[in-house]
């Protein structure tokens, strides 16, 4: 097999960014123990000598891959989250303005992890993670999973007047959380369920709908 080169005019950020689209694919598919340098490099079109120039060894690309998914998620998430967080820190929060945060929070979540044809990309991967987890699940965990997570379970303490601490916030928070990424992790079942093609904007707003009628009922029952 010749040896791939890139062209000059390819940049060193392109082939980068190559790799990190090509790791999200194969180590989705293979795990990190299952991919070899020599498929990330051949799926990314890239000379093999490429991973250790960008990113110093397979383990370092496969947390950069992680790390975009991160990345990719603040750029959508983050004006939502810093606006939740500021709130919070500035609390106790009147109940009709944590309620209204509560389901901005929840359509933003179902619109991206379900709606967005990005997250297609990433699905395996993270799938993978939550089965396998590895280096990259800590970059996950902790660059983005924590932060959803602490958003929606402090919101649920100030609507319930209960301690941030309590157990059955985060397991309330968790359960929320877990309606939206069924349509996520079984996307396939789910639209053959409901007789479907694809998540259309109408039918995400059906889920988002749903969502919110969910958490209002949770909510007036854990009261």
């Amino acid at each position: 097999m010749r040896a791939r080169s890139d062209p000059p005019q390819v940049s060193g950020e392109t082939t980068r960014q190559r790799l990190i689209d090509a790791a999200l694919q194969v180590f989705g598919e293979f795990g990190f123990e299952g991919a070899s340098t020599r498929m990330l490099a051949d799926k990314a079109d890239a000379n093999l000598a490429a991973i250790p120039y960008h990113f110093g060894s397979k383990e370092g690309l496969y947390c950069a891959a992680a790390q975009y998914i991160v990345d990719r998620m603040a750029q959508h998430t983050a004006p939502l989250l810093e606006q939740i967080e500021h709130a919070l820190r500035n609390g106790p929060l009147p109940r009709n303005q944590a309620l209204e945060l509560m389901h901005n929070y929840t359509d933003t979540l179902v619109a991206i992890l379900v709606g967005s044809s990005e997250a297609d990309g990433w699905a395996a991967f993270i799938m993978r993670e939550q089965l396998q987890p590895g280096a990259a699940f800590d970059v996950l965990y902790e660059g983005m999973m924590r932060r959803v997570g602490d958003a929606g379970a402090g919101l649920l303490a100030s609507i319930l007047k209960r301690s941030r601490s309590d157990p059955s916030i985060n397991l309330r928070a968790i359960a929320i959380l877990g309606q939206i990424l069924v349509f996520r992790n079984c996307r396939q079942t789910a639209l053959r369920s409901l007789g479907w093609k694809e998540f259309s904007v109408e039918r995400l707003e059906q889920i988002q709908s749903l969502i919110r009628e969910h958490v209002d009922l949770i909510l007036a029952g854990a009261v």
